[in-house]
């Protein structure tokens, strides 16, 4: 249909620090060489595409991992600060052993499905709704029938699709948001039934 746009949205290849289960939050570790080459797998099939744009997290595993996609497009990725992961402060760089140790109260709370502000960062619907709005903007600039490709991180998109799903913008086959894992992606189409939630929040 006329006007029609599709959002790819791209979680980042693996780092060091996914291989050795580690909270990464807005901590800066690079790809690792299997993160490079999910990357390498991830451009090749979303070429076929034919994005207009691709946009990323600033933080190095999302914009190393668009740089690819970038390449394979024939693209230069734009990187967005509001794209990146959840902060979760004083846990990045912890492992869950470290983590339960040192946050007993808000680790547990967190393993029963609580979104609790993980040392002393953001919740994971606040990192959403930045998100969101971040994603909101770029299909705006991008106009009509488009594709547009955006690469961040696990957790902030799987807030992220709950809210634009809310707003009507997209359409999701659950009713949760899948959690994406090292460059795996999402392709949804943008509904016409939220555009106007869409123009009025650009």
């Amino acid at each position: 249909m006329s006007g029609e746009q599709q959002l790819v949205l791209v979680r980042h290849g693996r780092t060091a620090w996914n291989a050795e289960g580690r909270f990464q939050g807005q901590a800066d570790p690079p790809l690792d060489g299997i993160g490079w080459d999910q990357a390498r797998r991830a451009a090749v099939a979303i070429r076929r595409m034919a994005p207009r744009a691709v946009v990323s997290s600033d933080l190095r595993r999302a914009h190393q991992t668009a740089v690819m996609l970038g390449a394979a497009c024939g693209l230069i990725p734009t990187t967005d600060r509001s794209l990146r992961e959840v902060a979760l402060g004083a846990w990045e760089g912890l492992d869950h052993d470290e983590a339960a140790r040192r946050f007993p109260a808000e680790y547990s709370a967190w393993r029963a499905g609580a979104d609790v502000r993980r040392g002393g960062g953001e919740t994971q619907a606040e990192a959403g709704a930045r998100v969101a709005a971040a994603l909101i903007g770029v299909l705006g600039r991008a106009g009509p029938n488009s594709t547009v490709v955006a690469v961040s991180h696990g957790l902030a998109l799987q807030a992220a699709m709950a809210v634009l799903a809310a707003h009507g913008l997209v359409r999701l086959d659950d009713a949760r948001p899948p959690h994406l894992g090292n460059a795996e992606w999402i392709v949804l189409p943008v509904t016409l039934t939220g555009r106007q939630d869409r123009e009025d929040a650009a």
